[in-house]
């Protein structure tokens, strides 16, 4: 019974080594999305993705499979300058319009227009990206990343020495506001 249900659970949720990538990626920058594992081929992904660790995209629905035998399956649209905040849920048939910010723990059950920000859960409007902007620079918590961290738009990873410095340049620049 235990070798059945193994084998059961590798079917419908194979090894992530055994995947190849079957989702259209645009020129991603930083991704640390868990995109569909059953059908990524329904997910496409736009240029310039920005996403936070534990931030899944799905285009299948299993809940009624135990009542029909049948998944629903509807393609996920994210379109380009898009980011995802951490531990966000993109539900299947969803699009996200170019230049959406997806704010942490959200759970998007609807379409996001473009330059909008989305919060909660589920997640709402809650204001376009410019006066999103302008309420961060109000309260004075922009910050300017070290040069190093320019190389993500090359398409390369931030190394822990990268880290290191972002956040002695943090520091640096908060003990100058203070």
């Amino acid at each position: 019974m235990r070798y059945y249900l193994k084998k059961l659970y590798h079917i419908f949720f194979p090894p992530k080594k055994n995947i190849e990538k079957k989702y259209k990626l645009g020129n991603i920058k930083h991704h640390n999305t868990l995109v569909d594992t059953l059908i990524p081929q329904f997910v496409e992904i736009g240029d310039d993705f920005v996403s936070a660790p534990g931030s899944v995209i799905l285009s299948h629905d299993a809940s009624l499979f135990i009542h029909t035998g049948q998944y629903r399956c509807e393609k996920t649209k994210i379109g380009n300058k898009v980011f995802i905040g951490a531990n966000a849920i993109i539900l299947p048939g969803i699009t996200i319009g170019d230049g959406a910010i997806i704010g942490a723990g959200s759970v998007v059950t609807k379409n996001v227009s473009p330059y909008t920000v989305v919060a909660g859960n589920p997640a709402k409007l809650i204001c376009n990206v410019n006066d999103y902007v302008e309420k961060c620079k109000n309260r004075d918590v922009l910050y300017n990343p070290p040069k190093s961290f320019l190389n993500i738009f090359k398409g390369e990873r931030i190394s822990p020495q990268q880290v290191i410095e972002f956040q002695d340049s943090i520091q640096e620049q908060h003990n100058r506001k203070s």
